[in-house]
Formats: C-alpha cells, sequence, structure tokens
C-alpha cells in the first residue's frame, strides 16, 4: 500500500486529544472528568503508542499499523514517569482521506 501522505504522528495526538476533549464529558464518570481537570495541567498526556492487536475486534476490521495510530489519554504517574490512569484509548487514521476516530473509554 502506498502510505506517502498519512498526517504526522504529532497531528495525531493532538486531533486525538481535541477529540478526547470533546466527547469525555459524555463518556467518562463525573468523578474521573473532575480528576483529570483538575490534575491535567500537571500529569496529564495524551501520547502515542505502539498500536495494540486488539483493535481489529473493537472495529471489525485488520488494523494497519502504519495507516492507524494508538493514542492514549490519561494521568502520568510522578514516580515512574508512566501513563498509568488511562481514560482513553483511541485508534485514528493518519489517512487525511479517510478520516477515522474509534475511542475505548475508562470504564470503573
Amino acid at each position: 500500500m502506498d502510505t506517502p501522505n498519512l498526517i504526522s504522528y504529532d497531528d495525531v495526538i493532538d486531533a486525538a486529544y481535541d477529540i478526547f476533549l470533546e466527547m469525555a464529558a459524555d463518556n467518562l464518570e463525573p468523578a474521573d472528568v473532575l480528576l483529570f481537570t483538575m490534575q491535567f495541567d500537571e500529569r496529564g498526556a495524551a501520547e502515542l503508542v505502539e498500536t495494540k492487536d486488539d483493535w481489529a475486534e473493537h472495529v471489525g476490521f485488520d488494523v494497519d499499523k502504519e495507516v492507524y495510530a494508538e493514542v492514549r489519554v490519561g494521568l502520568v504517574n510522578e514516580e515512574n514517569d508512566e501513563l498509568d490512569d488511562v481514560f482513553a484509548r483511541l485508534l485514528v487514521s493518519r489517512d487525511p482521506d479517510n478520516k477515522f476516530c474509534h475511542i475505548l473509554w475508562k470504564r470503573d
């Protein structure tokens, strides 16, 4: 597959974070929204991670890891600098002609 016109990973992160912010209040528990809002400036992150193999079962098609990227949004543990309180996993298409985003929200 020829994929020279894919959007950058930085743009994927920005788009994923914008989508997360737009939809978080409707998809997270109120306590999680409050926690994220209060702590995002100090501990919040939107990170590109290796695209996991379980996406096909969630979206119903095989995921090309060059065309799709996974972004996680959450809070970083200050002790080990790892994103350990994940509020959402987002699968975002890097193809500007085929916009797609699927979100797996944190559930308590």
